[in-house]
């Protein structure tokens, strides 16, 4: 069977553990001649069996494929996750799907991987059934990694604690939303300071809070910003926003999709007295933001 060689997982945040499994997989296919394809689900498993649970994720799926692509794998295919696909039991999942579908001869996959009917499959069961039908499985260590447990499930509970910066050193890299910019209440311009009001998906997860320094991108253009997630208590706004003060910028991104990072979280969200007070804060932040963007450049 010549097949190729698949990556197989959620790869939600694309971390640095996934990135082993990513990497186990291209030195398989450079070693072997075969092309390598990650495979990643959508929706993501436990949004069809836990609905109430309302996961957040790390990165949309377009999001999450344009990472892939960045470590140089050759094909990114999406496994269409439903409750028709849940049903199947292990053999039925790697006999229809990973050498049927996807034509596997070789799979990657992390230690802790379970797939199948009530997730019943274990990662000997995928070597057992991809033996049987002429080809190979291997699950990576990727817990030890680093020497510590690295998970999006930890990674989504740091970001939403605000703790972006621990975040990122287990991402290999800040986390960032993508969303479009929206027409806001314009406050920002009206006190001189003006901000992109940025609607993240649905989906995406929002981090804790506060007031972060990091960088909007425009396409291939990037800025340094300041960002206020939040609601606004001066002005006993009530829906939470992202709104991001871009350092050096001039136009209009109405409408505009943009990618908001996450570097450090400079203070917590709060109530000012007025507006002065309010804008002596902000000048405040925006020159501590330089300073840590200009220390990290």
């Amino acid at each position: 069977m010549r097949g190729v060689v698949v990556a197989l997982g959620n790869f939600d945040g694309v971390h640095l553990g996934h990135q082993v499994v990513i990497r186990r997989a291209m030195d398989e296919g450079c070693k072997r001649g075969l092309r390598v394809v990650v495979a990643t689900f959508d929706p993501h498993p436990q949004a069809v069996l836990r609905p109430d649970s309302e996961l957040k994720l790390l990165t949309t799926l377009e999001v999450r494929k344009e990472i892939l692509f960045a470590c140089g794998v050759d094909e990114v295919r999406v496994i269409r996750f439903d409750k028709n696909l849940s049903k199947k039991n292990p053999e039925e999942f790697v006999r229809e799907v990973l050498v049927g579908k996807l034509r596997a001869a070789v799979v990657i996959v992390g230690q802790n991987f379970r797939f199948g009917h009530k997730a019943s499959g274990t990662v000997e069961d995928l070597r057992r059934y991809m033996r049987e039908m002429g080809g190979e499985a291997y699950a990576i260590p990727i817990c030890a990694f680093l020497g510590e447990s690295i998970s999006s499930t930890k990674i989504r509970a740091l970001i939403g604690g605000g703790e972006v910066c621990e975040a990122a050193r287990l991402l290999g890299r800040p986390y960032s939303l993508r969303g479009k910019v929206v027409v806001g209440d314009k406050r920002g311009r009206a006190i001189g300071f003006p901000t992109a009001n940025v609607l993240p998906e649905v989906c995406s997860l929002v981090p804790e809070r506060g007031v972060y320094v990091g960088h909007v991108w425009i396409e291939a253009e990037c800025y340094g910003a300041c960002t206020n997630v939040g609601v606004a208590p001066t002005f006993n706004q009530r829906d939470s926003r992202v709104e991001a003060h871009l350092l050096g910028y001039q136009g209009d991104l109405y409408g505009r999709v943009v990618d908001v990072t996450f570097v450090e979280r400079l203070r917590t969200e709060q109530r000012f007295s007025g507006i002065d007070e309010l804008k002596e804060q902000i000048a405040r932040d925006i020159v501590e933001a330089r300073a840590i963007l200009e220390e990290g450049a």
